[in-house]
Formats: structure tokens, C-alpha cells, sequence
């Protein structure tokens, strides 16, 4: 019999916040087949059902491949509809972290928040995850 384990590293959560949520993005490189080339995420507090407060958006640059990477937040409205945040980027390069703090007020409401971290070349997104959502 074989076991298995794996190491989930967290992200300790400031008072009063949702949990700390975090993916990593995954491209095809080249002829070496897929690479981890960011990891990002974030948590946020909750001041009603149409704000957020203290966001926390949060990503790495994990490969000296020549992309840059970036990181948004999605929130799902009362009605369905997804609100794509503007991207923030990091060029830096490899090993590189940085993190942003802001606020969200969506009058549609916030029902769902999530992050999606990137790969970029250019303005082409090479490959992306979402974090898993949280209930707002």
C-alpha cells in the first residue's frame, strides 16, 4: 500500500477576516509541457452585501520564463453575473512577490468572491486558476 501525503501551506488569516484562499496557475511551456508560473491569492472582510473591505490581492512570479503574471478579483452579483476586476501585474520577474489592498462596492450585491491568478505574454493569458469561492 502506498500513502500519499500532501502539505498544504497556509496563510495565517487576519482577525475578522474570511479564510485565506490561493491557486497556481498553470501554463504549457513550450516543449518542457506544463509549468506552475504564479501563485496568488488573498481573503478580504465583509462590510455588507454589496462591499468588501480590506481586499487582499497577493501574487508570485515563480519561473524565470519570461512572462509576467497578475491577479483579479471575480465577484458574482445577486442577479449571476460575474464582475471581473481589472487585472493587477507584476513584471518583476522571476522569485518576485507583490500585493495590493483596496475595496469592492458592486450595487448588483456581492454574493461569491474569488481571485483568478495568470500567466501572461503580452496581453495574451497563457494560463490561469481561480481560487475556490467564497460566500459573501
Amino acid at each position: 500500500m502506498t500513502t500519499i501525503g500532501i502539505l498544504i501551506a497556509a496563510t495565517p488569516a487576519q482577525a475578522n477576516t474570511d479564510a485565506w484562499k490561493e491557486c497556481s496557475a498553470i501554463y504549457l511551456d513550450g516543449t518542457r509541457g506544463p509549468a506552475v508560473g504564479a501563485v496568488g491569492g488573498g481573503n478580504e472582510n465583509t462590510k455588507n452585501s454589496t462591499t468588501l473591505t480590506e481586499v487582499n490581492l497577493y501574487v508570485k512570479d515563480t519561473r524565470a520564463d519570461g512572462h509576467h503574471v497578475g491577479i483579479r478579483l471575480v465577484t458574482r452579483r445577486n442577479n449571476g453575473t460575474d464582475h471581473y476586476w481589472p487585472w493587477h501585474k507584476l513584471y518583476a520577474g522571476a522569485g518576485t512577490t507583490d500585493s495590493w489592498y483596496t475595496t469592492a462596492t458592486d450595487s448588483g450585491g456581492i454574493k461569491l468572491v474569488w481571485r483568478e491568478v495568470a500567466v501572461f505574454e503580452g496581453d495574451s493569458n497563457l494560463g490561469w486558476c481561480p481560487t475556490d469561492p467564497q460566500a459573501n
